[in-house]
């Protein structure tokens, strides 16, 4: 009895919570222009260490690649988080977001290319602008 009574509670607790979103849509409270911005530009500085700390160390000893991802291999999970973010806001630069997202989990990987990188900072120059806009 005690166990159905607690179900019931927590459906209704659930569906309550669940009532001011349109249906099929999650945004999370801290997916913000500002968040994105903050991330992207956190990926481009790692992406650019990494690439600046193992590229050359790769080419000559392909082990390295272990050592590489064993050090920086926490933040292809951030990077596929960022492409979330991306992909929840509502920016008419949605689309451009999203693609810089994925430019940006390439530059991260030990085995991506530093010129993925080079997508990033025209895309800060965006959502800087678009922020200014809504000001």
């Amino acid at each position: 009895m005690r166990l159905s009574i607690l179900f019931s509670l927590l459906f209704i607790s659930f569906s309550s919570l669940a009532g001011g979103l349109p249906p099929g849509v999650y945004q999370h409270s801290d997916d913000t222009l500002q968040k994105l911005y903050s991330e992207l530009h956190y990926l481009n500085q790692v992406g650019r260490e990494i690439h600046q700390k193992y590229d050359d160390k790769i080419a000559q000893d392909p082990t390295q690649m272990r050592f590489c991802q064993g050090e920086y291999g926490y933040i292809g999970s951030r990077a596929k988080a960022t492409i979330g973010i991306a992909n929840r806001l509502d920016s008419p630069n949605k689309e451009e977001y999203v693609a810089t997202g994925w430019q940006a989990f390439e530059c991260i990987k030990c085995s991506g290319e530093v010129s993925q990188c080079d997508a990033i900072p025209p895309t800060l120059e965006t959502i800087k602008a678009e922020y200014k806009a809504q000001q």
